[in-house]
């Protein structure tokens, strides 16, 4: 029998430039606040959120993505930057969700949604930039050129070990959350990459190499938060936090025993940040990360409150 989820799932295929991807719309008829768009990393797919999107859908209808360059979208040159990836995104929204929406950027796609939150504040509600960071430091540059050589090499064992280990923290002497199935489930979607996959990471990743810091430019103007794990080698919680403050209404924290692969290692914490976040609720007190940082600057204007769900 069909699932709840199946029946109110609907993909829409879409071509910009020439280059063909395509959203996904998972409907929440109950919807409590406005629709949460995911935006993910490297590694992910738009219908591989598991229970993250499931705990969303509790509170609102989700919209997930396989932008040009990853999961089942066409390959996207590396000459290609992230603002052509945030126009992308912006074509499917404007297809699918003309009233404002809550937008997730994880990782590598967290640069997706801040270029897009800059440039449309106006229909962003409030935005969430988990695994960011202000720059790419000279040693994960040189980790990211080293998975390359790797894979150009075919040496893909040694290609996993040296994504897991910029991913995720290996010290013994710290706990992270669910490490050994997180580590395995990774290490066995690495060695399952294609050829077109492993073509597609090496565009991403030129594409990273060419674009490593946030766009200067005006600040993001919408209520933002912005999370990693207090472990995080990527994505450390200085570099998030320095990303948080280019934001003009800025919340920051840490999520306790984790590392880069929030999305794994503590998926019913996340779920229950952004929820609490994107309806307004309060963040104060929540026992798995640590205090929340308010980081304002002064900016031009009011900054918008949470908006309602709309009928789309």
């Amino acid at each position: 029998m069909p699932t709840r989820t199946a029946l109110l799932e609907e993909v829409i295929p879409l071509t910009l430039d020439g280059y063909a991807y395509s959203g996904r719309v998972v409907h929440q008829p109950d919807a409590r606040i406005a629709p949460i768009v995911f935006v993910g990393g490297a590694f992910q797919y738009q219908n591989a959120w598991g229970r993250l999107e499931q705990g969303c859908l509790e509170a609102a209808s989700v919209i997930t993505v396989d932008l040009p360059g990853w999961g089942g979208a066409d390959r996207l040159p590396a000459r290609f930057g992230f603002d052509f990836l945030a126009e992308a995104l912006d074509q499917l929204l404007s297809k699918v969700a003309p009233c404002p929406v809550n937008v997730f950027g994880a990782s590598y796609g967290s640069a997706v949604a801040y270029q897009w939150a800059r440039q449309h504040p106006e229909r962003a509600g409030r935005i969430a930039l988990f695994g960011t960071m202000s720059h790419l430091t000279p040693a994960a540059r040189a980790r990211v050129r080293r998975t390359l050589e790797l894979a150009d090499q075919e040496r893909h064992e040694e290609f996993v070990q040296c994504v897991l280990e910029g991913m995720m923290c290996t010290s013994p002497r710290v706990t992270v959350s669910r490490r050994a199935t997180v580590s395995r489930c990774l290490a066995r979607a690495l060695r399952d990459m294609s050829a077109d996959d492993l073509t597609k990471y090496r565009d991403n990743s030129l594409r990273l190499l060419a674009n490593s810091a946030l766009p200067s430019g005006p600040p993001v103007r919408v209520p933002v938060l912005v999370a990693t794990g207090e472990h995080d080698p990527l994505s450390t919680p200085a570099l998030s936090r320095a990303a948080a403050t280019r934001c003009a209404d800025a919340r920051f924290t840490t999520f306790k025993e984790a590392d880069h692969l929030l999305h794994l290692e503590c998926p019913a914490a996340v779920v229950d940040l952004l929820t609490r976040f994107f309806s307004g609720d309060s963040l104060d007190g929540l026992d798995y990360c640590y205090p929340v940082e308010y980081l304002r600057r002064p900016a031009r204007g009011s900054v918008p409150a949470p908006r309602p769900p709309k009928e789309h």
